[in-house]
């Protein structure tokens, strides 16, 4: 009877001790909620520091700081350092810049995301004709045998699928590639082990729907809405060093774009403007 008074005791203090600091952190979760909701911040807007939301909700910055690491480890909310940072509005999905050449894992890291790849194949494998012809092969590699490295790759995000990513690369200008570790970076690889930087960065975005072998690989049903971006990056001298193929599960990722100026939609705009 002894043991268990004391038992009961004992977890009634601590579940005493406790409760109150449950159920504060609770409480400024639900009003760090209300306050997005008020204002109706959308992903990528600044709710504030948190010396500023700490007042704004008459909580002491400690307890703040429970609340945010709740909402921050379910993506509602990412908190950056430095210059323009603080507390950021944010969701499930990998945001991406169309305009960067940034890498995937970049990307992720700076967003409080873990990006990790699985290789699915790697092999040397002779060049297809658009492989000659987007990687202008004909122009520098010499001789009639033309090989490419083809590496498919599963990115994964938080332990979920992502993204398929498939790459085409010349073989003569990355020498043993396939040596390396094929799980970190490839521009990093790319920069590292063999001086080349991309330049100039050609992207098509278009939506498709999931083939079964993609479907199979991202484990989503056949037919899932993908963004498809096709890729040819090339050197400071213009050589095209990169044929890539990225497909994007569409409900786990957000696509940006950022431009200034009058944007020429056609040669013939101004002359028709002229004659209205």
């Amino acid at each position: 009877m002894g043991s268990s008074s004391e038992y009961s005791y004992s977890s009634a203090q601590s579940g005493e001790s406790r409760l109150p600091r449950r159920a504060m952190r609770s409480d400024n979760i639900r009003l760090l909620r209300t306050l997005i909701q008020e204002r109706e911040l959308l992903p990528g807007e600044r709710l504030g520091s948190e010396r500023e939301i700490a007042s704004q909700l008459g909580v002491t910055r400690a307890d703040l700081r429970l609340a945010l690491a709740a909402l921050e480890s379910s993506h509602e909310v990412l908190r950056r350092i430095g210059r323009g940072g603080g507390i950021i509005i944010a969701d499930s999905r990998l945001e991406r810049n169309i305009n960067t050449v940034e890498s995937l894992p970049i990307i992720a890291r700076r967003q409080g995301l873990i990006l990790k790849s699985d290789v699915v194949s790697a092999v040397i494998a002779p060049a297809s004709p658009s492989d000659i012809r987007l990687l202008e092969l004909n122009e520098y590699v010499s001789g009639d045998v033309k090989n490419i490295y083809d590496v498919t790759r599963l990115r994964h995000v938080d332990g979920s699928p992502l993204s398929l990513e498939i790459s085409h690369l010349p073989c003569d200008l990355f020498p043993a590639f396939l040596t390396k570790d094929l799980t970190t970076s490839f521009y990093a690889r790319f920069s590292e082990d063999y001086g080349i930087h991309p330049s100039v960065v050609d992207e098509t975005l278009e939506s498709i729907e999931a083939t079964a072998q993609q479907a199979d690989l991202l484990r989503v049903q056949e037919g899932t809405p993908l963004m498809r971006i096709r890729r040819v990056a090339r050197t400071e001298s213009g050589r095209p060093f990169e044929r890539a193929t990225d497909v994007y599960i569409a409900s786990r990722m957000r696509f940006t774009m950022h431009h200034s100026g009058y944007v020429r939609l056609s040669a013939t705009a101004p002359q028709q403007a002229s004659k209205g």
